[in-house]
């Protein structure tokens, strides 16, 4: 089971890359010779947006750290 692993600050850096690198996909789309780079952008700044929309990050999961602050459970 997915466990949330970002915190705020995470995921709004992520958000903001990730619609940087979709911008400059498209950018890069006639300038550079080959579509590499611009799929690379296009794929990694689609991949962060959504992994910040689900609060869950791979690689975070993969090393086993997390930038989410815990709750407590005080009422």
């Amino acid at each position: 089971m997915m466990s949330h692993n970002m915190g705020l600050a995470d995921r709004l850096l992520r958000t903001a890359l990730g619609t940087v690198l979709v911008v400059v996909s498209w950018m890069f789309l006639d300038v550079v010779p080959g579509p590499l780079l611009s799929n690379f952008c296009l794929y990694f700044g689609l991949l962060n947006i959504l992994s910040s929309l689900i609060c869950w990050c791979f690689m975070y999961s993969l090393v086993g750290i997390s930038s989410r602050k815990e709750q407590s459970n005080e009422e």
